[in-house]
């Protein structure tokens, strides 16, 4: 007896059985692809590695050359004041000899004339009548010799001034109690008033320095100093360009904002990025410009910029901006010719 097999399904593509061809080749498809999805991430970690060590390392270049850039500045600045003060004490200098001199020439300059009153009023003077050569007495001879007595009689009035005044040299002594606040504030630097270093400055220079008639304007050019916002330049021959403020208010080429005195004012002053200018004469301009000079130095301090010297060195530096208030607030200041 004939037993019939089973008959067997057959697939398109000459498969055979209930599972399809194919389907772990698509398998082996999707983890290659898997694969290289990781690879290209791996790769892609790794440029992200190397591009943030580049930024790392162009920050560190970048802070390096503002390093580099702040410590020349610093550099700089102190050469510039050193240059500036031994400029001013050769001036000195020169102008203390030329007034030696002055003095010394009119001194002479009277003793000259005081011979020439005692030559006159001689008895043997030559515009007097002259002797007969047989008269037995002493010829009369060209010159005469000086009475010191005489002399010293006449010119008792105006003594030489080389020889009264005594040598006088300039001396200098640490004073304590400012120099323990300086070092106090150096150990700590800020620049808020409160600190007893800086109130003490604020109260006996800064305050009286920058004290004018326009109380208003004053307080404001404080303001913008402490900001550093303020800029002074000199006055072109450029046309003004048209402000808002008054006449009255920005002053003119002849008349102080500040003061509101008639005066030639070679430099104006204006706040931050403001188009209003404020014209200001050179005795104004000079007390602001100590002032400045005096919140650059103590702002360097405070970003830690002066590094060459010590603090005593430091504290004399400062005694000397103040020195400049001080004459400064009392009248005397130095034009710029």
């Amino acid at each position: 007896m004939l037993i019939p097999c089973a008959v067997q399904r057959a697939w398109p593509g000459g498969g055979v059985g209930g599972r399809r061809p194919g389907g772990r080749g698509r398998g082996r498809v999707r983890e290659k692809g898997c694969e290289r999805l990781k690879e290209e991430l791996a790769k892609a970690q790794r440029d992200l590695l190397l591009k943030d060590e580049e930024c790392d390392r162009l920050s560190k270049v970048r802070d390096q050359l503002s390093l580099e850039l702040e410590e020349l500045t610093a550099s700089l600045f102190q050469e510039a004041h050193q240059m500036v003060r031994e400029a001013n004490v050769k001036q000195a200098n020169a102008e203390k000899q030329l007034k030696e001199a002055l003095g010394k020439i009119d001194v002479l300059q009277a003793e000259v004339q005081a011979l020439k009153t005692l030559v006159l009023s001689s008895p043997t003077s030559p515009v007097g009548e002259l002797p007969s050569a047989g008269a037995g007495k002493t010829p009369f001879r060209r010159g005469h010799s000086r009475n010191k007595s005489t002399s010293s009689a006449i010119m008792g009035t105006q003594p030489d001034p080389a020889a009264t005044q005594p040598l006088v040299r300039e001396c200098r002594e640490v004073d304590s109690q400012l120099f323990s606040e300086f070092r106090t504030w150096k150990e700590d630097p800020t620049l808020e008033r409160s600190c007893s270093f800086l109130d003490r400055v604020y109260r006996e220079d800064i305050y009286p320095c920058l004290t004018f008639s326009k109380s208003e304007l004053g307080s404001a050019i404080l303001e913008a100093v402490e900001q550093n916002t303020l800029s002074v330049e000199p006055v072109g021959f450029q046309p003004l360009p048209v402000v808002k403020a008054s006449a009255v208010e920005c002053g003119g080429p002849k008349k102080c904002a500040l003061s509101g005195q008639t005066k030639t004012c070679k430099h104006r002053i204006k706040f931050g990025d403001s188009s209003s200018y404020y014209y200001v004469s050179p005795y104004c301009r000079y007390r602001i410009t100590v002032v400045c000079n005096f919140f650059t130095y103590i702002r360097y301090i405070h970003q830690g910029l002066v590094k060459q010297q010590d603090v005593e060195q430091m504290f004399w530096e400062v005694m000397q901006l103040r020195r400049e208030m001080s004459l400064a607030k009392l009248g005397f200041y130095k034009d710029q010719l």
